[in-house]
């Protein structure tokens, strides 16, 4: 089973595990007898789970694959070049580094058009679609925000009402023009900002799921700090599992279970949101991360959302937009546009979109996806 939240606990810097199965990998060949000896002999083999970890966009990321041992070396230099894929990709959305592409796009705010490559054009193109769906509850012009909100212990702060006053205006996903035919993107006021920190480590993910996939790797998954995308099934044939979180669970408060529920099943994606991730209390209220755009403060009709979509993309986008929005207004969007979420409202309600039905499983009750996965 994979862990809820943030999944597993990842080694430093770039590390191998293993996972054994006890079930023999079988394999099906038309091959002549001497290509037949060698299938044979393979499907001798066990399957388990080769993991690597390595900390990329400033988070860690965790990329397992089904494989046999004959497998090993290919699969862990293959991870190797996923891992630097991910890093290639920071280096035009990133909006700390000073180069890329998209920090072109914020220092050029009020002044000029930037061209940009077709990956970031789509993803800007992704962003603004989801916050015209959400009515703005999901805004990737948030980012004039940074520095406003400080998490750090010893060093909490929050947005005062003077900056507020100043940089609320400068959120606006209407005020971003993108020209598809010359491939640009302009922000009209100066001192807009972008960020794509919502959506860029799911974005690896898929992209990287893609990557194995098309090298043959029936089964696996990328995680990348909790943002998490499987395809295929477990070692064995079994179906993945998934642990969400309880946003309520506190160590030694008894009666409580930190697991809300279990997710079995295979190709999809899955992402949480959650106030318990970043926070701070003052005088009694719960001052986190995940930012209304609207009122620049924390939002307040959720505690956790956590979408399961076929991409992480779209997974990553509607868990913000969904927090922010709220149960009653966000459930029949997901439902919408076919993805399943678990919600657990202000008051530690939980609300299951439809097409979530219970099952057994090895991990005891849970939840497996019916109908189709948008």
């Amino acid at each position: 089973m994979v862990k809820p939240s943030k999944m597993v606990k990842l080694c430093q810097g770039l590390s191998f595990c293993l996972v054994l199965s006890s079930v023999a990998f079988s394999m099906v060949s038309n091959a002549g007898p001497a290509e037949q000896t060698a299938t044979e002999e393979l499907a001798k083999e066990t399957e388990y789970l080769e993991c690597g970890t390595r900390s990329e966009m400033g988070t860690p990321f965790k990329i397992c694959l089904v494989i046999l041992a004959s497998q090993q070396a290919r699969a862990r230099a293959d991870m190797t070049e996923g891992f630097l894929q991910i890093k290639k990709m920071n280096e035009w959305m990133s909006d700390w580094l000073p180069e890329t592409e998209l920090s072109k796009v914020n220092s050029s705010a009020g002044q000029s058009p930037v061209k940009v490559r077709k990956e970031l054009f789509d993803l800007l193109k992704f962003s603004l679609d989801v916050a015209r769906d959400s009515d703005g509850a999901f805004d990737p012009t948030f980012n004039v925000m940074w520095g406003t909100y400080v998490f750090k212990k010893g060093e909490e702060r929050e947005a005062t009402e003077e900056e507020l006053r100043t940089r609320l205006p400068l959120i606006d996903w209407r005020k971003v023009r993108l020209d598809s035919e010359k491939s640009t993107a302009f922000l009209e006021k100066t001192g807009m900002k972008l960020g794509l920190g919502a959506v860029g480590q799911s974005y690896a993910a898929d992209e990287l799921m893609k990557f194995f996939k098309a090298k043959g790797y029936r089964g696996g998954y990328v995680d990348g700090s909790g943002d998490t995308v499987f395809w295929g099934h477990k070692p064995g044939g079994a179906l993945w599992t998934t642990g969400v979180r309880n946003p309520l669970w506190q160590a030694g408060v008894p009666g409580q279970q930190e697991v809300l529920l279990r997710i079995y099943g295979s190709d999809f994606a899955i992402t949480t949101c959650g106030d318990d991730e970043k926070f701070f209390m003052r005088g009694g209220r719960r001052v986190h991360h995940v930012i209304d755009p609207k009122t620049g403060r924390p939002a307040n009709r959720s505690r956790q959302v956590t979408v399961i979509s076929k991409r992480g993309l779209d997974a990553d986008a509607w868990d913000t937009a969904a927090f922010v929005m709220g149960p009653q207004k966000a459930i029949p969007i997901l439902e919408e546009k076919g993805f399943r979420a678990v919600l657990v409202d202000a008051d530690g309600r939980v609300h299951l979109t439809k097409g979530l039905k219970k099952t057994k499983g090895p991990w005891g009750e849970g939840y497996i996806v019916v109908g189709e996965l948008k």
